[in-house]
């Protein structure tokens, strides 16, 4: 009698083999993450340059004038009725729409809305996504004026937003010292609004894991390139944390002119209102400090 012989993986073969497996996939999960995180920051700046081009033709066709923005913060009246959540039609993102025909580009692919926190339905945010990104404000606090707007202004007698809202006036193009160097747009983490300026990038009480490409945020500038600038929080007056770029020479890139002087006001934050952007800058540097337990890059 023959016998034919059957070939076969023993056990310790069969170990051996999902012990190579194991130590590759830990070896290159890591990686794949890395990967479709640097697909996603891609993502990102594709958005965010494709947005600051379709404001740009949106300036073009209005007297190379940036766009006048309401903002909904209440004056003595009903919060409720003053349609902060980007779902009303003096909303900037619905005044670009015309030249952008494409809501996706608003998200960035990285932002998830927190837990408990309320999402923002619009006839063009069906989804009630947080918006990703935020126009430049300031070096510091939005109503100061040193950005792509003007002083923050109320609405004149009449109006149908009058104690209701405040509006932020679009600065001429021929107003920005150096347009190439000014940012226009960037990452954000304020919500309803999406505002950009490290004041507005923490809301009180937000975790540091709403920190998102590892602090490295899409930036995009007033002649319409963009880049990667990274981030960091840092202990800074009385907020949990503020977010900055972590080159404090790039603070200085938010002001449309670096020596302008706004001037004391009831209605503007201090000390900003009483500096030029160019000492302003150089006092948040002064007084910013890393902020403790932050473990990103």
């Amino acid at each position: 009698m023959s016998y034919r012989r059957q070939n076969a993986f023993t056990l310790i073969e069969l170990l051996v083999v999902i012990a190579i497996i194991a130590i590759l996939a830990a070896i290159l999960f890591p990686v794949f993450a890395q990967a479709r995180e640097q697909a996603r920051k891609a993502t990102c700046i594709s958005n965010l340059k494709q947005l600051t081009s379709s404001w740009l033709m949106y300036v073009q066709d209005y007297d190379e004038r940036w766009v006048t923005t309401g903002k909904g913060y209440p004056d003595n009246a009903d919060r409720s009725q003053c349609g902060d959540n980007g779902s009303d039609i003096r909303d900037a993102n619905y005044l670009v729409q015309p030249y952008v025909k494409n809501f996706n580009i608003f998200f960035c692919p990285d932002r998830t809305i927190p837990g408990n926190e309320p999402s923002f339905v619009s006839p063009i945010n069906p989804q009630g996504k947080w918006i990703g990104y935020g126009m430049n404000y300031g070096p510091y606090h939005n109503r100061n004026g040193y950005g792509l707007f003007a002083i923050s202004t109320k609405y004149t007698p009449g109006d149908y937003w009058q104690g209701c809202r405040h509006y932020y006036p679009g600065r001429a193009l021929a107003e920005f010292a150096t347009p190439a160097e000014m940012i226009a747009q960037a990452d954000t983490n304020d919500s309803p609004q999406y505002t950009l300026a490290p004041y507005d990038q923490n809301q009180t009480g937000s975790p540091l894991s709403e920190i998102r490409h590892n602090g490295n945020y899409s930036v995009s500038f007033v002649d319409g390139h963009a880049k990667s600038w990274h981030w960091k929080p840092y202990t800074f007056g009385g907020d949990d944390f503020e977010f900055q770029p972590s080159d404090v020479k790039q603070l200085l890139q938010f002001c449309y002119n670096p020596d302008a002087v706004m001037g004391a006001s009831s209605t503007n934050f201090t000390p900003e209102s009483t500096m030029s952007c160019r000492e302003t800058v150089n006092w948040m540097a002064s007084i910013r400090k890393p902020y403790p337990g932050y473990t990103g890059q």
